[in-house]
C-alpha cells in the first residue's frame, strides 16, 4: 500500500536533506543553502545544490533532483519503499503495518539466499571437503583471522552440491538463478555456477552480501576469476571489494587495488584503506563512490603493460570525479601481494610515501619509445611534456615538474620554465577567444535529464511552466482544465506528468516532491525539480500562466489535434498552405 502523505512528511522532517547528504560527500554553505560536487555524475566544480528551505536538491550539470528520499533512491539503488525504509531506520521511525513492498522482500530474500551461500562456502572451506581451498589461501601468506575476517569460502568440484544444500533449505531453484548462484544449461537443466573455486563474498557498505567472485584451482581453467552476474541487489559498477572495511580506515586516502588478493594481503599487513574493483576496468560510478570516503586515492595496480593502461583509466577518471591520485611504482614484485610477501608492511608503506602524482606518471609515460640519449629523441619528449606542464595550474608543482624535466633533457629550468609559460599563455588566448564566441553566441548546454530553456520550443516551455504552475498554484488547474485537455500536450513525457500532477490534486493528494515519489521515478523527479527551479525565476502570475495556455491552444488548432508524424501528405499540405496565407496577412 502507498505511504500517506503525513508519514512521508514525518520522513522528510526527521531526516534533514542537508544532513544526509553530508553524510555522502562535503557540502559548503554558499548562503542559505549548500553545494557540493554532484554524486552522480563527474565534476570538478560544485553544480548540485541543496536547498535547506524546500528540503530538496538539484544538480544542474545532469539534472539530478528531488527530495531526500530521491536523493537515498540514486545514491543507495533502491526503489521508492526502499528509500523510505532505509530513511525510517536512520530516524528510528516504525514503518507503518499495512505498507508492503515486493520488490523489497525480494531483495531481502536475495540477501538471505547470499548469507547462507557465504555460510555454506565457508563451513566447506573448513571442512575435508575443502583442503584444496584451505591449503591455497594458506599458501598464499593469509592468517586464519584473516580468512575468517573476510568470511572466505570454497565451492567444491561438484556439479550440484550448493544447489542440494539450498533447496534443502527451502530456496527455490528460480531464487537461486535469480542470486546468480545457478546457471542453467542449453538443454535447460540448472547446475552451481561456482565450481573448484575459493569464494570471495562481495559485501556492501551496509554489511551485505551481495555477490560472490572465485578464484579457480584449476590451473588451465581459461577465466581465473569469476564473479557473480548482476541481481536485484548487486551492481558492479558501483561496487568496491572491502569498502565495508575501507570506509572506516583512519586514513585520508584509499589504496586501489587489482584484485581480491591484493586488497586481502594489504589488509592483512595493516592497510585497511586498500579496495578493488570488480574483475572489471574503474568506472565513473565507483571513483565517485571512493570520492565520498577520501582525499586522494593511492593506484597500486600491477607493473604489467595492462595494469599501467588502467592505470592510465584509473588517473582519468578519478580526475574527473574530483580526487587527486597518486601513483605507486613497484619493482621487485608485479602486484601489492606479491610486494608484501617480498618487502614486508614497512617495504610496502614505504612505496605510499614515495609515492608520486598523477602529473609525474604521465611524465613517465611520455618517455616510453623514445630514444633519450638522442636530441630527436629529447626534443620529442620536451614538445610533449611543456605541454603537459602547461596544464598545471599550481605554479610551486609546475617548477618542480619543469626541475625534473630539465635535468631530464640536459637542459637548464629557466628555459623549459619560458617555454612552458609562451605555451600557457597561447592557451590562455585561446580559451578567452572562445569565451568571447561564447558569448557572441553561447553554446546549447543540456543536462541527462531536461532540455536546457535555449533549445526548448515554444510548446516546450509553455507545458513546463503549466506544470510548474500546478506545483505552485494548484487551485489553477481549473483555468487549465477550461482550456485543454490532456491531450493538447504535445510532448509524451510531460503529458505524462500533468496527467499524474492533475488527478492528486482532484484526490486531494499533496504535491510535495517526497509524496509524489510513488507515482514518478527518481530520473522524472529530478525533471520535476528543475522544471519547478527554472519556474521559480519568473513571478507566477495569471497572466503568465494564459500565454502558457495560448502556446497550448495555437498548437493544437494548427494541427487540428493531430501530431505531425500523424498528419498524411495532405493534412500537410492543407497545413503549409493555411501558414502560407497566414503569414501573407501580417
Amino acid at each position: 500500500m502507498p505511504f500517506t502523505d503525513d508519514f512521508l512528511e514525518r520522513i522528510k522532517d526527521s531526516n534533514d536533506i542537508t544532513s544526509v547528504v553530508s553524510s555522502y560527500v562535503s557540502t559548503k554553505r554558499a548562503g542559505h543553502d549548500s553545494v557540493c560536487l554532484c554524486p552522480f555524475h563527474s565534476e570538478k566544480t560544485p553544480s548540485c545544490h541543496i536547498y535547506s528551505d524546500t528540503q530538496s536538491f538539484y544538480c544542474f550539470g545532469c539534472g539530478a533532483g528531488g527530495s531526500v528520499i530521491q536523493f537515498i533512491m540514486l545514491m543507495e539503488h533502491l526503489d521508492f519503499q526502499e528509500s523510505v525504509r532505509f530513511l525510517a531506520q536512520r530516524a528510528g521511525i516504525a514503518m507503518p503495518e499495512d505498507s508492503y513492498d515486493r520488490t523489497a522482500d525480494t531483495k531481502q530474500r536475495l540477501l538471505e539466499i547470499n548469507r547462507e551461500a557465504a555460510r555454506f562456502y565457508r563451513d566447506i572451506l573448513i571442512s575435508e571437503k575443502g583442503a584444496e581451498g584451505w591449503n591455497y589461501l594458506r599458501g598464499r601468506g593469509l592468517s586464519e583471522n584473516t580468512i575468517r575476517k573476510y568470511g572466505l569460502g570454497y565451492a567444491p568440484d561438484d556439479w550440484s552440491t550448493l544447489k542440494d544444500h539450498m533447496t534443502a533449505k527451502g530456496y527455490g531453484e528460480q531464487e537461486l538463478l535469480d542470486a546468480a548462484l545457478l546457471s542453467r544449461s542449453q538443454k535447460g537443466n540448472t547446475y552451481d555456477k561456482f565450481r573448484h573455486r575459493v569464494m570471495f563474498p562481495i559485501i556492501d557498505r551496509r554489511g551485505n552480501i551481495i555477490a560472490f567472485g572465485g578464484r579457480t584451482l584449476e590451473p588451465d581453467a581459461p577465466a581465473k576469476y569469476l564473479n557473480s552476474d548482476e541481481t536485484l541487489v548487486f551492481h558492479k559498477r558501483s561496487s568496491l571489494f572491502s569498502l565495508n572495511f575501507a570506509k572506516n580506515t583512519k586514513e585520508k586516502y584509499l589504496i586501489l587495488c587489482e584484485g581480491y588478493m591484493d586488497v586481502i594481503s594489504l589488509n592483512q599487513a595493516g592497510f585497511d584503506s586498500a579496495v578493488a574493483t570488480l574483475g572489471t576496468a574503474i568506472t565513473p560510478e565507483q571513483a565517485r563512490l571512493m570520492r565520498q570516503y577520501c582525499e586522494e586515492v593511492v593506484i597500486s595496480y600491477d607493473s604489467d603493460g595492462a595494469g599501467q593502461k588502467a592505470t592510465m583509466k584509473a588517473i582519468n577518471l578519478l580526475a574527473d570525479a574530483g580526487v587527486e591520485a597518486r601513483v605507486l611504482q613497484m619493482s621487485g614484485a608485479k602486484d601489492p601481494d606479491e610486494y608484501i610477501q617480498k618487502y614486508g608492511a614497512d617495504g610496502f608503506r614505504m612505496l605510499i610515501q614515495q609515492s608520486g602524482g598523477a602529473i609525474s606518471f604521465e611524465l613517465q609515460k611520455l618517455s616510453q619509445g623514445l630514444d633519450m640519449d638522442t636530441p630527436e629523441g629529447r626534443a620529442s619528449y620536451l614538445k610533449k611534456a611543456v605541454d603537459l606542464l602547461a596544464d598545471v595550474d599550481n605554479r610551486i608543482d609546475r617548477l618542480v615538474y619543469v626541475s625534473d624535466t630539465a635535468k631530464l633533457c640536459g637542459m637548464s629550468s629557466a628555459e623549459i620554465e619560458k617555454a612552458v609559460d609562451e605555451r600557457r599563455r597561447f592557451k590562455s588566448y585561446n580559451a578567452k577567444k572562445q569565451e568571447r564566441r561564447d558569448l557572441i553566441n553561447p553554446p546549447v548546454r543540456s543536462s541527462r535529464n531536461d532540455m536546457n530553456a535555449l533549445s526548448q520550443t515554444a510548446e516546450q516551455k509553455a507545458e513546463r511552466g503549466i506544470i510548474a504552475f500546478m506545483f505552485h498554484s494548484p487551485d489553477m488547474l481549473s483555468r487549465v482544465e477550461d482550456k485543454l485537455a490532456p491531450e493538447d500536450f504535445p510532448t509524451e513525457s510531460y503529458r505524462n506528468m500533468y496527467n499524474i500532477v492533475a488527478n492528486r490534486i482532484k484526490n486531494g493528494s499533496s504535491l510535495d516532491l517526497s509524496s509524489i515519489g510513488d507515482e514518478f521515478s527518481a530520473q522524472d523527479v529530478g525533471r520535476i525539480t528543475g522544471i519547478i527551479n527554472e519556474n521559480n525565476l519568473l513571478p507566477y502570475q495569471k497572466e503568465r500562466l494564459n500565454e502558457y495556455i495560448r502556446v497550448l491552444e495555437k498548437h493544437r488548432d494548427r494541427y487540428r489535434g493531430k501530431k505531425p508524424e500523424e498528419m498524411t501528405n495532405d493534412d500537410l499540405l492543407q497545413q503549409m498552405e493555411k501558414l502560407r496565407r497566414e503569414k501573407s496577412k501580417k
